[in-house]
């Protein structure tokens, strides 16, 4: 029987490693979902919506697409160039957490120098090997070395806000759904919580070297304020000022 663990902890971004009691502390590292290339998923509508109730329905009608990147960076597929709007801050934003936890150090640390602006890269390659140890060891696996065949991570945004903190300054509140396995088989367990963290993402017209500019996460001198973690289609998932992405809101 596949054992699914529920969490609810607030997390904090900042720098240094995740602890095991599940309240982490990061700064920008972000790394390949699971064994696999990263996806970019840029529309996540279903093609024939079933009927829904009223509240559903306004859930729905909220619901935020969130903004194609410009391209992608290597061979992990890293999607990188988001717009220069508030709703491009809060898409990359979501890109890096959706590329944020892996059970690979060498993958953690390809895209932690890549999401974090260049003061900052190599604080951020020093703490990735440190998410990858903490990753591992709350789900029971080596801490270093090989993984067992089928073992990964997955990330998935189910909910964003943001409010605009200074000039090309975007404080932006990830709402994400985090899924492990440990290896194959129906008896392998699984790893199931949902997380919320705010990241203050800064906009860098010559981030990654280029001329186009993008949106990196830079540490926050301000305490994080997070929002409640909520189911998207709940009342506390509104209340709480989440926006369900396109296509996740049922």
């Amino acid at each position: 029987m596949r054992n699914n663990i529920t969490e609810d902890p607030i997390l904090d971004w900042g720098l240094g490693p995740p602890r095991h009691t599940l309240r982490w502390v990061l700064i920008a590292l972000v790394a390949a979902v699971g064994a696999g290339a990263v996806v970019w998923v840029l529309s996540r509508s279903d093609p024939a919506p079933a009927p829904v109730t009223n509240a559903a329905a306004s859930v729905a009608s909220d619901a935020v697409a969130l903004a194609a990147p410009s391209g992608f960076h290597g061979e992990g597929g890293y999607p990188i160039g988001f717009p220069k709007t508030e709703l491009g801050a809060a898409s990359a934003a979501a890109a890096a957490l959706e590329a944020a936890w892996t059970l690979d150090p060498e993958q953690a640390e390809q895209a932690a120098v890549l999401y974090a602006p260049a003061d900052q890269q190599q604080a951020a390659r020093d703490g990735a090997a440190a998410v990858v140890r903490d990753w591992r060891k709350t789900l029971g696996l080596p801490e270093e070395g090989e993984l067992p065949e089928g073992a990964g991570m997955r990330t998935t945004t189910i909910g964003v806000q943001w409010r605009s903190r200074a000039a090309d300054q975007v404080e932006v509140s990830v709402l994400v759904q985090v899924t492990a396995t440990k290896g194959p088989g129906e008896d392998s367990p699984a790893y199931s919580s949902p997380y919320a963290m705010s990241l203050l993402m800064a906009w860098r017209p010559d981030a990654r070297g280029g001329a186009r500019g993008d949106w990196v996460n830079v540490p926050d001198p301000q305490p994080a304020t997070v929002p409640k973690v909520a189911a998207p289609g709940t009342p506390e998932f509104r209340a709480a000022g989440w926006k369900p992405i396109a296509g996740t809101a049922r």
